[in-house]
């Protein structure tokens, strides 16, 4: 081992990162790091940056790099796979592609001119008479997505497919360029040059090239990387490539790798298809995991020591007569992952427009109720339905009860999170294996709905939100957006009309100068209007009356705290046809409803708190009792007296 700067690092080398390698994965944390420890360096000193390991690629094994074979028979470029260190490697050349994009075109840096460093560091060409040669100094194997988006949008190149597919991993590249090019700019020019010499000569590394005889994969997935951690699914993806190289027939010309790569791409690229919302990849292989296999509540991370350590291994390959892995086994697995990231992403985003599934417009409207109100343990039996092609009326029933089961049992009967979490696990691998049809699994649910929902425990929750916890009532109720929410579209649909006044993302906002929730009858009735109908109460009922459900209201605007505690009379008003005003004529159709009372009393409260208890029943088939007990349910049961 030998440590080298980036200057002599490069020199007649050109560095690929394999496809066993997962993309750029660091962050602003790590980024800033290595940015710190740049500006922070003494000039006169150096600074150990960490390891590089290269693996030297035998003659012919870069014959499928096409663009580059002319870099390494007529130059005598070596080429390297970077096996680890491509995060502080990638990052040094995103660096350096700032620096020469921070710099006029014509000047020089460390009397190279920018020319001779773009050679050096990012691209080197060649002109013939007939024909143009060009190679990229550092980048990925051509079929990785983050290849074409490093050589367009990070080093400024021009390509004739122009594909900027994005990904986590391209998303990051993107960042850190950006991070950089912000820097830079409150750099004067010698301070920039300043960054560039500690960069290229200054920042020392280890250099480490793997043996022959060592295998590739094996040290990979053995090897400790310091940037930051692999990923389950990137030790997954390394695993089942090396275990091709151990199958005995190797007729497939390198088919199940190509495929494994292909079925990764796919992957990533719905992970962050949605750019502002990435999905977490671990999360999304434990659920396909306890979907596709037996499921087991041993312990948290009982799927990475399953998969790795019991279903794809070099024992079941190599020894296992019992039970040998094969090359089936592992092409329908990853055909199966590759089918159900596309359900995966859009289960989580399913208003998103998409192409590659078979989601209806109904399943779509419920899936994003599900999506507001929490899956709880439904995602597996979700991903199920749709990767086992049942039929679309009936996963637009199973939907259904799902999410009337999540309402019922935790938002009203206040059940254990993971009540019935074992069973519909256990009904998702059914369910893929087809031991159970999916008219079976919707009457499980909606038996498991009906045997936990208990309007006592919903009732026994309000009351400990009155008397324990800021004696606040509905107010504190956990779902109460959900369920106003919900109200909300209700009214939306008997007012037949598109409009949508309100969102789920501008009512569910936790933004503290955004008041998604108004108490009709203000906390402080300090108004004229209040104190004449509110003052025969005592301070208790006044508290009972305000955090009453039919005192919460849904507002599709930000309202000015301020005028929140004026008289219904002026909130109410339908002669104001100002867009900011705030009377409820102007608002959501929950506050246009409101705002058709004549005065807001005691008797308004009441008479809209059973309403809605009875949208309640209607909307999630559940009965609440009889007035008596929904009279006690609202906390009202003074008025009777």
């Amino acid at each position: 081992m030998q440590t080298q700067t980036l200057d002599s690092l490069f020199q007649n080398k050109i560095f690929r990162i394999p496809d066993y390698q997962r993309g750029y994965a660091w962050g602003e944390h790590q980024i800033k790091d290595f940015w710190e420890d740049i500006l922070q360096l003494h000039e006169d000193r150096m600074h150990y940056t960490g390891v590089i390991t290269l693996e030297p690629l035998k003659k012919g094994e870069c014959e499928k790099w096409v663009e580059d074979i002319w870099l390494v028979k007529n130059r005598g470029f070596k080429p390297y796979y970077v096996v680890d260190g491509q995060q502080r490697l990638t990052t040094a050349l995103i660096l350096i592609q700032t620096i020469l994009q921070s710099v006029p075109k014509d000047s020089s840096l460390n009397f190279s001119s920018i020319s001779n460093i773009e050679e050096k560091f990012i691209i080197t060409q060649h002109e013939t008479e007939n024909e143009l040669f060009q190679s990229y100094i550092f980048g990925y194997e051509k079929d990785n997505p983050s290849d074409e988006y490093l050589r367009t949008k990070i080093f400024n190149r021009y390509s004739t497919s122009n594909n900027h597919e994005l990904t986590l991993y391209t998303k990051n590249l993107y960042k850190a360029k950006k991070f950089f090019l912000d820097e830079l700019l409150k750099l004067d020019r010698s301070e920039i040059e300043n960054v560039f010499t500690k960069l290229t000569q200054k920042m020392k590394y280890s250099i480490y090239e793997i043996e022959e005889d060592i295998d590739i994969n094996v040290a990979f997935e053995t090897m400790n990387n310091r940037g930051k951690p692999l990923t389950t699914l990137e030790k997954l993806k390394n695993r089942l490539i090396y275990l091709t190289t151990l199958f005995s027939n190797q007729n497939d010309n390198g088919s199940l790798r190509d495929d494994i790569n292909n079925v990764w791409k796919t992957i990533y690229k719905y992970l962050g298809k949605n750019q502002d919302r990435p999905l977490d990849e671990d999360q999304f292989l434990r659920n396909h995991w306890i979907m596709y296999y037996d499921y087991s509540r041993n312990k948290k991370n009982a799927y990475i020591d399953f998969l790795l350590d019991d279903a794809f291994t070099s024992r079941r390959v190599l020894k296992d007569k019992v039970n040998p892995l094969t090359r089936e086994e592992i092409i329908k697995y990853i055909y199966n992952l590759q089918e159900s990231i596309k359900y995966w992403f859009y289960i989580h985003n399913p208003t998103m427009p998409s192409k590659t599934v078979k989601v209806t417009n109904d399943q779509s409207k419920v899936l994003e109720k599900l999506n507001n109100i929490g899956f709880k343990a439904f995602k597996p039996l979700i991903l199920s339905a749709y990767t086992s092609n049942q039929e679309a009326s009936k996963i637009t029933d199973l939907l259904i009860e799902i999410e009337r089961y999540n309402f019922c049992a935790f938002s009203l009967s206040r059940r254990r999170a993971n009540t019935g979490d074992t069973e519909f696990y256990r009904n998702a691998s059914e369910l893929l294996l087809e031991s159970r049809n999916i008219d079976s699994v919707i009457i499980n649910v909606r038996n498991w709905c009906d045997e936990y929902f208990s309007k006592e425990k919903f009732l026994s929750y309000v009351q400990d939100k009155y008397e324990l916890h800021y004696k606040e009532g509905f107010y504190r109720w956990d779902d109460v957006r959900y369920f106003l929410y919900e109200y909300e579209q209700y009214l939306k649909d008997k007012s037949k009309t598109n409009d949508k006044k309100l969102s789920w993302d501008e009512l569910n906002t936790r933004k503290t100068d955004y008041i998604s929730v108004e108490h009709i009858y203000p906390q402080t009735d300090t108004e004229s209007y209040w104190q004449e109908r509110f003052n025969i109460f005592n301070t208790y009922q006044k508290n009972l009356l305000t955090h009453s459900l039919g005192n919460l209201l849904a507002l599709s605007r930000q309202k000015n705290s301020s005028l929140q505690n004026i008289g219904f009379d002026e909130k109410s008003k339908r002669n104001n046809i100002s867009n900011n005003s705030v009377e409820y004529s102007n608002g959501s159709f929950s506050e246009i409803s409101v705002s058709k009372y004549e005065e807001w009393t005691s008797n308004e409260i009441l008479d809209r708190g059973m309403n809605m208890l009875k949208f309640m029943e209607e909307r999630w088939s559940i009965e609440l009792g009889d007035d008596n007990f929904k009279l006690k349910l609202l906390h009202l049961e003074f008025l009777d007296e």
